[in-house]
């Protein structure tokens, strides 16, 4: 990974993270220190920052990040850096940061339960469906067991939410919102 100029706002567990941070307030050469801590759900993460110049890189090696317990989805935590010199400590800087899973070490569907709910019912509807997908449970009722009319009705209900989690997926790795404008033309 390259050096970032300012700290990350998502990473991947698994790989090496590294940034730059610097404050005029608070130059390396007069004897400040930098550090950061890494807090979430389940985890917690020192990096160790080291002076570059008036300013700090903080870097987080691969091994330290691959060991992050964040399961399959991600995990948003909060980054917090500090500086330090002679008894003196100053926060500097909190933000959030999301940790994407590990690729090399992801396993089983990582689909979200509305898309995979309406790929079973598509497939219901088709005749094609699975083992696994025929017995998906919504509510107390095994897809197989719910009448044609239900199934339809079912499907356009998780269309909806399955777009839903696309769009949230999609924010979440830093993509921007898909937008619709509708406009209408007429006579005046």
């Amino acid at each position: 990974m390259a050096t970032l100029d300012a700290p990350p706002l998502r990473a991947t567990a698994g790989d090496t993270w590294a940034w730059r941070w610097a404050s005029a307030d608070y130059p390396a050469s007069a004897g400040w220190a930098n550090a950061w801590r890494l807090v979430g759900t389940g985890v917690a993460l020192s990096i160790s920052a080291t002076a570059d110049g008036d300013g700090f890189v903080a870097t987080a090696p691969a091994a330290n990040t691959a060991a992050l317990s964040i399961g399959a989805r991600g995990l948003p935590a909060t980054l917090i850096g500090w500086v330090s010199r002679a008894g003196e400590r100053f926060q500097v800087y909190s933000g959030g940061l999301f940790i994407l899973p590990d690729p090399a070490t992801i396993t089983g569907d990582l689909r979200g339960h509305a898309t995979r709910t309406l790929a079973a019912i598509e497939a219901m509807l088709e005749g094609s469906a699975s083992k696994d997908q025929r017995s998906i449970k919504i509510g107390d009722r095994e897809i197989a067991r719910i009448p044609i009319p239900e199934l339809l009705a079912l499907k356009d209900y998780y269309a909806g939410e399955a777009r839903r989690e696309a769009e949230a997926a999609a924010l979440a790795s830093g993509r921007p919102r898909r937008r619709i404008v509708l406009t209408r033309m007429g006579r005046a």
